[in-house]
Formats: structure tokens, C-alpha cells, sequence
């Protein structure tokens, strides 16, 4: 950037993107054709790369990359490298991750500065960049911080993970060099995460790269953007509850009594905390003494639910089939300790969690349309959305923002004649709209039971005055 040009704001850095190469020179941090090492290991030379004008990284060879990550992995010929950690500006310069922070901290004092942002945007980032930084320091102490991941992503000001809130956490812990382990995406908000340093290997360190057309073999692709985590195994359980199980040469009265107490149909027979020896269950109880009436408790074990122990992070839909044929599965965490049963109840249970708001929200969208396409002409509805700067197709194909927009409409409210606040209903409109948003994106976290009753209430009241 030339001397006495204003520089631009560059919040955004602070709040879900994450840094380039390309922001580095910007910022006059990194200039085009320095030369970059990566020491791979103690004795051997290191691997060299020069800084391009377009913010990329060009090795001996010619190829350049996007990502110090990806070519950080070519060079080494490693699956995935910590990239902005591992090169170095100069033999004995800063690392990249180091001028990357001190690009964020500079952004940080900015935002403090600025007069143009509110009070409360500058105490968030604040708050946001300064726990981010002792959580780094701490990492980097060999004591991580821990916290559930409810009480993580509160940081943030969120009570739930929608995939937008979820891409700018992540973009975040990358841009500190950090991650959680295990991922705060795939498990449920009761369990407990640390805030860690990225691993040697590289995963999630922020990048992404574009294709390589070089025509030549490299190292896979580092996936270094958000990825959709999905619903997975560790979601579906409760972590306020401790799995229950007994040992090999427990009794049939202990294994009883556990399913008795906890109104379980079976428990886990565990060789040891990360060992499934097998599952007992009524069934495989009545199977054994209808076999054997003198039958011992080693009889009554089902040694196949060995072959159904599966990672926490498993995608349930990569599952169903296994929980609809044998009625239950073992789930093991991060650290590969058995730490809970997922069965075909839990899967209907989220089911139910997932389906009700679907369901009102579904007869809500039927509602509002039936209530606007027998109140307004189509041209009526045109010019309303058109108003509220957005497209209209038909009536058919409305959607709720169209609905606000309609509604907000003083004209159209009048047209409408309900005694009721406009601004009161849009602004609840406008908030099941947001329920909406979460619950059609699959948000992985359950829709809160006030938002559910909100919805019901909603239904209510719109029926109501339609006189429906």
C-alpha cells in the first residue's frame, strides 16, 4: 500500500475470515520476493519458497501455492503440515503464524480506535482476541485451557452452532494457530473441550488451495476451511450421564440391577475403559437361560457388539443401517475411551428434537401464504418485496423474508386490518425466521424448547385473527 493512503478497516479479520498471505503484504509485514525456509529437521537443509507478487508461494521447482500449508505438505511429502507455523520469514525471521498474529493484534488496536465502531463491537473483539491469545499462551505452556463447548462458543456470544457462527469460530482458532480438541463442531454442548495448538500435522490450520494443475502427483490437499461437520455419534448423548457397564465376571443380578436402576434395555460389558468385550441385554439374558436354565453370565454376553464400536465423530447417517438392524452401538472419544451407547431410541428422540419446529415452521409458511395470497393481489405483493429490495417470482414461491417484507408494509398491514403492533409482529416474525434458518441448515444443536413454544404461539395467533 502507497504512503499516505487511508488504510482500510480490516475488522473482518476479527470476526470470521481468515488471514492470507495476500493481507500480510498489505499490511507491509511480508513483501513480495522474500524468501521463505522451512527446516524440516535438525541437520538437513531447509526447504525454500519465495513470496509472490499475487500473495502465493513459489518453490524451487515453480510450482506456487495459495497456502504455506499445502506447500509446507508438497515439500515435506507429508499428508498435511502446520504451514504458517512451519515457514519462516529469512533463516532466522519470523514465522508466518508470528507475523500473523502481530497483523491481528494491529487489527485489534484499530477496532479500539475506531470511532465508527460501537462499544460493545470493540469489547467483543476485544474480549474475543485477548481470551484467543492466552488461550495460544497456555497451549503453548503445556496447559490448555478447558471448558464445555457450550461455555466455548458463548466467547462468541452464540448459544447454538449454525454453520455460519461454526466458520467463524473456526476461522478464528486458525488465525491463532489453534484448535479444539476433540472438534467443537462434532460434539454435544454439555462436553468438554480443550483449546489447543495445532497438531504437527496440520489439520485445520485455515487454508484452502486452489487445484494444482501442475499435472504432477503432491501431497493431499490440507483442508484448511470450515468443514460441515454434520450430525454425528457424540451429539446424540448426553455427557451429564456416565455410561454404564459391568465387567466380564459380573453376575447376572449386577447386570440385571444396572438396566433396572437406569431403565436400560442393555449395558456394556467392558474388558477395560477402551475395550468392548461384548453387550448384555433381556434378550441375550432370556436367549441364554432358555438355552441353558444352569447358564452362567459368560453365556448371556453377545461378543458381536464388538464390531459395533464406532468413533465419536461419526456421521450417524453413516450408522442408521447398523442401529436399525442390531438396535444399538458403542461410541468411543478422542481419546478411544468407551464413553457411551447411542440407540435407535436416541435416534428418535433427535428426531422428534429435529422434525416438531420443522413441522410448525412448515405449517407457518402455509399460514402466511394462504393469509397473503387471499388479502393482496399479486402486484400488491410485487411492489411490497420490491420495496424491501428483493426479487418476487409468485405467490407460490414465497418465502419468509418475502412475508416481512409484505407485512411490513404499513399499507399492506392496513390492507390486512388486524388490531395488532406491526412492529412487535414483524420483529417475532423476524425471529422464527432466524429458528428457521437453523433448523433448514441442519444446525446440529436442538432448537431451544422457549423457541419451539414460540412457534406453537405464533401458529396460534396467525390462525386465530385468519379466522382459521
Amino acid at each position: 500500500m502507497s504512503n499516505g493512503q487511508p488504510r482500510p478497516r480490516r475488522t473482518h479479520l476479527l470476526n470470521g475470515r481468515r488471514v492470507r498471505i495476500s493481507d500480510l503484504i498489505d499490511a507491509n509485514l511480508l513483501k513480495p520476493g522474500d524468501e521463505l525456509f522451512f527446516q524440516q529437521r535438525i541437520g538437513d537443509p531447509p526447504h525454500e519458497a519465495t513470496v509472490t507478487e499475487r500473495g502465493r508461494l513459489r518453490l524451487s521447482d515453480g510450482r506456487d501455492f495459495s497456502t504455506p500449508s499445502k506447500a509446507g505438505a508438497v515439500v515435506a511429502k507429508r499428508r498435511a503440515v502446520a504451514g504458517w507455523s512451519a515457514w519462516q520469514v529469512g533463516i532466522d525471521g519470523p514465522t508466518l503464524h508470528q507475523l500473523r498474529l502481530q497483523l491481528l493484534r494491529d487489527v485489534a488496536a484499530e477496532v479500539n480506535a475506531d470511532q465508527e465502531t460501537s462499544r460493545e463491537e470493540t469489547a467483543a473483539v476485544q474480549r474475543r482476541f485477548g481470551t484467543l491469545e492466552a488461550a495460544r499462551a497456555q497451549a503453548e505452556a503445556g496447559e490448555p485451557r478447558t471448558m464445555t463447548v457450550r461455555e466455548f462458543i458463548g466467547l462468541w456470544d452464540l448459544e447454538d452452532r449454525d454453520r455460519i457462527a461454526s466458520e467463524q469460530i473456526d476461522a478464528d482458532l486458525a488465525n491463532h494457530g489453534l484448535a479444539t480438541v476433540p472438534d467443537f463442531r462434532a460434539v454435544s454442548l454439555d462436553r468438554t473441550i480443550r483449546i489447543d495448538v495445532l497438531p504437527e500435522d496440520g489439520v485445520g490450520d485455515g487454508d484452502t488451495e486452489a487445484p494444482d494443475d501442475s499435472g504432477e502427483a503432491t501431497a493431499p490437499e490440507v483442508n484448511e476451511e470450515s468443514v460441515d461437520i454434520g450430525l454425528t455419534l457424540d451429539n446424540l448423548f448426553s455427557h451429564k450421564m456416565s455410561l454404564v457397564s459391568v465387567s466380564p465376571s459380573a453376575t447376572f443380578e449386577e447386570a440385571i440391577t444396572a438396566m433396572e436402576i437406569n431403565d436400560f434395555s442393555q449395558v456394556a460389558v467392558l474388558a477395560n475403559a477402551h475395550t468392548v468385550y461384548g453387550s448384555v441385554s433381556w434378550e441375550s439374558i432370556a436367549a441364554a437361560k432358555h438355552r441353558d436354565p444352569e447358564a452362567s453370565f459368560s453365556d448371556a454376553i453377545d461378543r458381536r457388539a464388538r464390531d459395533r464400536v464406532f468413533d465419536y465423530d461419526t456421521r450417524l447417517l453413516d450408522v442408521l443401517g447398523v442401529l436399525q438392524q442390531h438396535g444399538f452401538i458403542f461410541v468411543r472419544d478422542d481419546q478411544r475411551k468407551i464413553n457411551g451407547i447411542v440407540t435407535a431410541a436416541d435416534v428418535v428422540r433427535k428426531y422428534d428434537e429435529t422434525a416438531t419446529p420443522f413441522f410448525l415452521i412448515g405449517e407457518i409458511d402455509q399460514e402466511l401464504r394462504q393469509i397473503i395470497a387471499n388479502t393482496f393481489d399479486e402486484e400488491t405483493v410485487r411492489q411490497a418485496c420490491l420495496a424491501a429490495r428483493l426479487t418476487f417470482k409468485s405467490l407460490d414461491s414465497m418465502s419468509i423474508s418475502q412475508y416481512q417484507a409484505v407485512l411490513a408494509n404499513e399499507a399492506c398491514w392496513d390492507q390486512l386490518g388486524w388490531p395488532l403492533d406491526r412492529s412487535l409482529f414483524i420483529a417475532r416474525l423476524d425471529d422464527l425466521r432466524k429458528v428457521r434458518n437453523n433448523v433448514m441448515h441442519f444446525n446440529p444443536d436442538p432448537v431451544r424448547p422457549s423457541e419451539v413454544a414460540k412457534l406453537r404461539h405464533f401458529l396460534k395467533v396467525i390462525r386465530r385473527y385468519s379466522g382459521r
